[in-house]
């Protein structure tokens, strides 16, 4: 089915200057309110870190302490790991980390173990480096090369101070 040509509604480059004038003005009425809005987001961060901060730093300080006790008195918890209070419980569960320094180093003995499952590797293509070669190459790697022409707009910025 072909596709249905649609007509323009401007007339002439006088209307079509005219729309860049409208499109000047909405992006400048839109910046101000953006400007407004992170305006607002910043006071209201500001002010929620204000009475936030001495709360965490009052949080963590309980938390140590507690930790710190419960730490001093591991011997309590040979039976049951866990101890219930009113308010909440604490204790101690087996943990167990994977320590890794020399990432690099790790990755190769990964590799030369054949331990492949244990490495992620995120695979992109690089367009910027299939730009460089010629077509014949493109092509027998599925890839091709598409030119056209491509609309595009721009506002004169420096005439939106005059609106």
């Amino acid at each position: 089915m072909a596709k249905k040509k649609v007509e323009p509604i401007y007339q002439n480059w006088n209307q079509v200057d005219e729309a860049l004038k409208a499109i000047a003005k909405i992006d400048n009425t839109l910046k101000i309110h953006e400007s407004r809005l992170n305006d607002d987001i910043n006071s209201i961060k500001n002010k929620t870190i204000g009475f936030t901060t001495p709360l965490l730093q009052e949080k963590g300080l309980l938390e140590e302490n507690i930790k710190i006790y419960t730490e001093a008195h591991i011997d309590e918890f040979t039976e049951k790991k866990t101890k219930d209070f009113v308010f909440g419980q604490i204790g101690f569960r087996k943990s167990t980390e994977i320590v890794t320094r020399n990432i690099q180093a790790i990755i190769e003995a990964l590799k030369n173990n054949r331990m492949l499952n244990c490495i992620i590797t995120n695979e992109k293509i690089n367009k910027e480096e299939l730009e460089k070669y010629d077509d014949a190459a493109l092509k027998k790697v599925g890839a091709s090369r598409k030119s056209g022409d491509k609309y595009f707009y721009k506002i004169n910025e420096e005439r939106i101070e005059s609106l």
